[in-house]
């Protein structure tokens, strides 16, 4: 009988610190990381969809402008992902309005439309090549501060996806494409 409750406390013991261990370190880290994944593999199988949305009113013959509405429609199937903050999508309000403002300055008529001839959520323009290799999606490091995490990842460039803990997720509220700065 001794020799089982002796047994009893030590196998007690590593329960109670075993989680601690995890919840503290492992799973922060690996739902950061997750969190990223989800997004990407969300917007792999929604881009076709978001890019339907004309952001840019080209008409021939007159100065391009950007379409307010529709860049809120955009945004708001973003939102749909529910993997990203108010912050990021805010910011992406102030860039429409910040680039009608230049198409009133500076009107054009001709090209692509400067600041939107890239996919504005990987911040490049060969997203298609990039989703379609998913898979090879290498985590480079997370880090961890409080309720703030950056995870570093490869997808043949490098990204930096700047999150914050909400509500108990990991939201994304950056996404920096490391390899074009």
């Amino acid at each position: 009988m001794t020799l089982t409750s002796s047994c009893q406390p030590q196998t007690a013991s590593r329960t109670e610190q075993a989680p601690k261990a995890l919840s503290t370190i492992a799973p922060d880290s690996a739902t950061a990381a997750q969190t990223v994944r989800t997004f990407l593999t969300w917007y792999k199988n929604h881009i076709q969809a978001a890019n339907r949305i004309p952001l840019v009113n080209q008409q021939a013959g007159k100065p391009y402008s950007v379409n307010i509405q529709n860049g809120e429609r955009y945004l708001t199937y973003l939102k749909s992902s529910q993997l990203l903050t108010d912050s990021y999508l805010n910011g992406w309000r102030t860039f429409f309005k910040e680039r009608q403002e230049s198409f009133r300055i500076s009107p054009q008529t001709e090209g692509p439309p400067t600041g939107f001839d890239y996919d504005l959520v990987m911040l490049n323009q060969d997203v298609d090549m990039q989703l379609a290799s998913l898979k090879s999606l290498k985590i480079k490091r997370v880090t961890i501060d409080r309720q703030q995490a950056v995870v570093m990842c490869v997808l043949f460039d490098t990204y930096e996806f700047r999150l914050v803990h909400d509500a108990n997720q990991w939201l994304i509220n950056e996404i920096l494409n490391v390899s074009q700065e």
